[in-house]
């Protein structure tokens, strides 16, 4: 009797760990500031997958995902495999949280992948203003968003479709060679971007005729309607201690990754509100 009420208690106590989230575990990964491929970005976020599932109790091998760096790719793949979970760059949050149903979890910190201001940046010095740009050539790694563009990034003070003539490109070292070359008018740089552009030939140049107000980092978000508010709070507990062993510094640190923390709500309700929602 004693062993029988032993079992029970066993299973009731780890009971939480093996319904984690008991909703889809696939991942889709969309992250754009480091450029890359989803073929060489796969072991590593195979890597992650697992010791994921190992921290939330889920069964091994359970969690698929995808690295993705466009638009394109990610929203083909949450439609083909519907994933339960994402780690996707603000720009595809804002834009798509209602019709995705998104909702933040936990944000990534890193210097790596996380953009805490935006400039549009120009050479020409008959170049002065937002207006100056109408028709112009702008080369950014949000091309592919422009409503984010326009009203987080810009404050709402152009439509960027319509204002500027766009091209998405993978990586801002493009734009920064672009606008050196002249092959574009202007381009969009965080501040370390900015930084290192001005050190390439050519680069004290560059001018900041916008910067954006403070934006929210990459989120870890739950996709769809299916998470209950204790499987919630699971994830955030599984996430924010993710990192923090040896074994899962080594592989945040493989995804460029320095740690999950809890989402700063007030920078993310600010940049919806931007956007209007």
């Amino acid at each position: 009797m004693r062993q029988t009420s032993a079992i029970a208690f066993l299973v009731v106590c780890l009971l939480p760990a093996a319904a984690a989230f008991a909703g889809r575990h696939d991942v889709v990964v969309h992250v754009t500031r480091l450029g890359g491929d989803s073929a060489s970005a796969q072991p590593y976020l195979d890597r992650f997958l697992r010791y994921l599932e190992s921290q939330a109790g889920w069964p091994a091998g359970s969690a698929k995902g995808s690295f993705t760096v466009t638009r394109k790719e990610m929203t083909s793949y949450i439609s083909s495999a519907e994933p339960g979970i994402g780690m996707l760059e603000p720009q595809a949050y804002i834009e798509l949280k209602k019709g995705l149903n998104l909702e933040p979890i936990v944000q990534v910190e890193s210097k790596d992948l996380v953009s805490d201001k935006f400039h549009l940046v120009v050479k020409d010095p008959a170049i002065k203003s937002l207006a100056d740009l109408k028709g112009k050539r702008l080369w950014t790694t949000l091309a592919d968003y422009p409503g984010y563009l326009s009203k987080v990034v810009l404050g709402g003070q152009v439509q960027a479709a319509s204002h500027f003539e766009l091209k998405q490109i993978g990586q801002a070292l493009k734009g920064v060679r672009g606008v050196l070359r002249g092959d574009c008018d202007a381009t969009v740089l965080d501040d370390e971007q900015l930084a290192k552009a001005r050190e390439i030939e050519g680069g004290k140049d560059l001018r900041t005729i916008h910067s954006s107000e403070r934006l929210p980092h990459i989120p870890i978000v739950a996709i769809g309607t299916d998470l209950p508010a204790a499987e919630r709070a699971t994830l955030i507990k599984v996430f924010t201690g993710l990192c923090g062993t040896e074994k899962g510094a080594a592989i945040c640190k493989e995804m460029h990754i320095e740690r999950f923390v809890p989402i700063n709500a007030a920078v993310f309700r600010d940049a919806e509100k931007r956007f209007g929602q």
